[in-house]
């Protein structure tokens, strides 16, 4: 009985050593993706302070207002969301100079086409059938455009002015129309990040 007793009393204080010392044992809870030893090499909203990219003071308000065009805003990025049949009629304008996703997984979705504007970088999925009727056009930052549904982006892609550009066409009949890449950034058909030393400007 004796044994049983200074067990659990050492068991309990274990528990507590651990409870005591556990916001002090050292670990850095720090990703090593926020390091740094040059602003630039921070994303948007970020300075290099001490080492690391932390979030600009002056930048925490601007970020908590998301655009009456975006669907929704996640970690400083404006999504518009257009999953259903024939939404977003009107051609879909990225708003300001914040990251754009757009998402047209609709039939017959974004139907007028999808226009990044000043957007600092475009990721765009026409994703249902018929999806992206009219001309898909990349702004100058990073973008991606894949249509993977049946016969969606038949007015082609203009992501010519895009500091680098992917493009995946995977849908049956798309991008019947002109893909145009920035510089020769070119292979089967599509717009490509090879070779790097040419197509990786961003």
């Amino acid at each position: 009985m004796r044994s049983a007793i200074a067990a659990m009393t050492t068991a309990l204080a274990a528990v507590a050593l651990a409870i005591t010392l556990g916001p002090a044992c050292g670990i850095d809870p720090r990703s090593g993706d926020f390091r740094c030893t040059n602003p630039g090499q921070c994303g948007p909203g970020r300075d290099c302070v001490n080492g690391w990219c932390v979030v600009d003071p002056s930048e925490i308000d601007a970020s908590t207002e998301c655009p009456a065009a975006c669907t929704s805003c996640m970690d400083g990025a404006c999504i518009i969301e257009c999953d259903g049949p024939g939404e977003c009629a009107s051609k879909v304008t990225c708003p300001g100079t914040m990251p754009c996703v757009v998402r047209c997984t609709g039939p017959s979705a974004c139907d007028a086409g999808v226009e990044c504007g000043m957007a600092s970088s475009c990721e765009i999925t026409c994703g249902g059938p018929g999806s992206c009727g009219d001309q898909v056009r990349c702004g100058e930052g990073r973008c991606s455009v894949t249509c993977s549904g049946d016969g969606s982006c038949v007015d082609g892609i203009d992501c010519s002015a895009a500091c680098e550009c992917v493009t995946a066409c995977g849908g049956l009949g798309a991008c019947s129309g002109t893909i145009a890449c920035p510089g020769n950034c070119t292979q089967g058909g599509q717009c490509t990040r090879s070779p790097p030393g040419q197509c990786r400007n961003c």
